[in-house]
């Protein structure tokens, strides 16, 4: 009896965060490999609301999807301006007033565009959002914040592990530096500096490396055919022969204006989910324009 009492006695006294883990929702697939580098062996359940070959732009989720946020200690918005936020952000924080949820953008100088009325009336789908770019995880110095402000939402949740939490931070954030490193010098010697994308997802990306972006869609919209012949004559005299599309769109357009530049069509993916493999992959892909 005394030994029963003694061991029931041990368990009751071992701390409860010990076997507790997190439940942690964000919006797009690379934010999971943050959290889980942040988290590193404590366990933690991770809801990504936009899952993988969906796009954030277009996707609405499902009741379930809502539902489970209830059991979640926190969630983890792009803050940037991307439409699944500008469209169900409000709701879910009417729904769970008790759900705190963090701006990963807070930290970032958003890229300002210009949208250009030419056509009319907004796309189905797309949300203007005062004129940003809503990508910003596509910046490996973008990331490092993000991953910043992920360990200290994290640690608020979980004071007890602040210094794994952080130490795994460090960790991850110095693997992103090293790409980074890694990745302005593989691009230093393209000859030409101009990408051209179907979608204008890679306008951070740009900006680290010196890059100029020349986008096939525009504001949500395909190209009218005047637009498109005007790109296709820019595209050949700036030398250009690779067109990057992305897996989780539409490719007919990409593919179509490759034949047209007697060149090639190239998949990259911004939304995959093995963020810094995928990152090395983009670059390697955008080294083949040289």
């Amino acid at each position: 009896m005394l030994v029963l009492l003694c061991v029931s006695g041990c368990i009751e006294q071992k701390p409860a965060s010990s076997s507790q883990s997190l439940i942690i929702a964000c919006t797009i697939p690379p934010q999971e490999e943050f959290i889980r580098a942040v988290a590193g062996e404590y366990p933690v359940s991770v809801l990504v609301m936009v899952p993988p070959g969906a796009s954030p732009h277009t996707f609405e989720p499902t009741p379930s999807q809502i539902a489970g946020l209830e059991s979640a200690d926190l969630y983890l918005a792009l803050g940037s301006g991307m439409e699944f936020e500008n469209r169900w952000l409000s709701r879910i924080q009417q729904q769970y007033p008790d759900l705190p949820v963090i701006n990963m953008s807070k930290e970032i100088e958003i890229i300002q565009i210009d949208h250009p009325d030419t056509e009319g009336a907004e796309p189905e789908g797309h949300d203007a959002h005062e004129g940003t770019d809503p990508h910003v995880w596509l910046s490996l110095r973008n990331a490092a914040r993000m991953v910043d402000t992920t360990a200290e939402a994290m640690v608020a949740v979980r004071p007890d592990m602040k210094d794994v939490f952080y130490k795994n931070r460090d960790s991850y954030i110095q693997n992103l530096t090293i790409l980074d490193h890694g990745i302005s010098t593989s691009l230093q010697g393209l000859k030409t500096r101009t990408i051209l994308v179907y979608h204008p997802a890679f306008g951070y990306f740009c900006r680290d490396y010196n890059l100029t972006q020349m986008a096939v869609e525009e504001n949500g919209r395909e190209p009218s055919a005047r637009q498109l012949a005007s790109l296709i004559t820019q595209a050949r005299t700036d030398g250009i022969r690779i067109v990057f599309a992305e897996p989780e769109g539409s490719t007919r357009q990409a593919e179509t204006l490759a034949r047209e530049l007697n060149g090639t069509m190239v998949l990259i993916s911004p939304l995959a989910g093995n963020y810094l493999e995928n990152m090395q992959h983009i670059a390697r892909e955008m080294s083949g324009l040289s």
